[in-house]
């Protein structure tokens, strides 16, 4: 008891003592201005660099907070180059497709072996799925000034001839179809010749040509003008085969088409030769 007795008379004192000495500095500094260079000390030699110090952490995130943002940005500016990049190449290829799709136009209209004033070159939209028939539809139709009947050839000879129409798109049926038939001539001999399509093997056929006909192998025959359905001359094909059987009234000739009906792409239409008669094909 005594003991904390004591203790507590210690701490007392030290309280009073530290109580009158903070009334004396006080009064010092309020009176004598005898403290400020005592304050500056410590402001100078603790309280500055311990605030810098304490600051530091602040500065230097800071710092890298706005590295980190002018990345964001920088990355950014990356993104929409690439993006811009990529754009301007699909624009140049597109220009270069267009570009090489003239070529390849005016070079089919340039190969045509057909002399006509003038040509429509049209693209191939899609073909019959039947074996059947043989027909394609293009992607010109009577808003273009197509009429049915109109004559349809390749760079290297007759494809067919419009048998339907609308106004964006047409029906083209095709020589090689089993219900088409083309008259035609024999460039060699000058013989007249009716040609037929082939379901068979997809070439086409000499009709009722006679065992004695002088038809040979190679020979090329062309369109014969004969019943105005389609321009005269235009190449049809090859013969490649010929079979004659003295116990048959008719030989069985087969002729192979100048153009590869399978696979048409483009197709051009003549202008200056419009049929006479309209062959119908239903």
């Amino acid at each position: 008891m005594d003991r904390l007795y004591k203790k507590s008379t210690k701490e007392f004192y030290v309280l009073i003592t530290l109580a009158i000495i903070s009334i004396a500095i006080s009064v010092l500094d309020y009176r004598l201005k005898k403290v400020d260079p005592i304050r500056y000390f410590i402001n100078d030699v603790i309280v500055y660099p311990i605030y810098n110090l304490s600051s530091k952490p602040q500065s230097i995130l800071s710092s890298i907070l706005k590295e980190y943002e002018d990345i964001e940005v920088l990355e950014l500016k990356i993104k929409d180059l690439e993006n811009e990049n990529i754009s301007l190449k699909i624009k140049l290829q597109e220009l270069q497709a267009l570009k090489e799709e003239n070529i390849r136009l005016r070079d089919i209209q340039k190969k045509s072996k057909t002399s006509s004033k003038k040509q429509t070159i049209a693209k191939v939209l899609n073909s019959s799925a039947s074996p059947n028939k043989k027909m394609i539809v293009i992607d010109k139709g009577q808003n273009d000034g197509l009429y049915k009947g109109q004559n349809v050839i390749g760079v290297n000879g007759l494809i067919g001839q419009i048998v339907e129409l609308n106004m964006i798109s047409s029906k083209v049926i095709l020589i090689n179809d089993e219900n088409h038939n083309v008259p035609g001539i024999i460039n060699r001999t000058g013989e007249k010749v009716i040609i037929a399509g082939n379901t068979e093997d997809g070439q086409l056929k000499v009709e009722f040509a006679p065992v004695d006909t002088p038809i040979e192998i190679d020979d090329i025959v062309s369109t014969s003008g004969i019943a105005g359905r389609f321009k005269s001359k235009i190449p049809i094909g090859k013969v490649i085969f010929i079979e004659k059987d003295p116990e048959k009234k008719f030989s069985s000739i087969s002729v192979e088409p100048f153009e590869n009906l399978d696979n048409l792409s483009d197709v051009i239409l003549i202008w200056d030769y419009k049929p006479s008669v309209e062959e119908k094909n239903e």
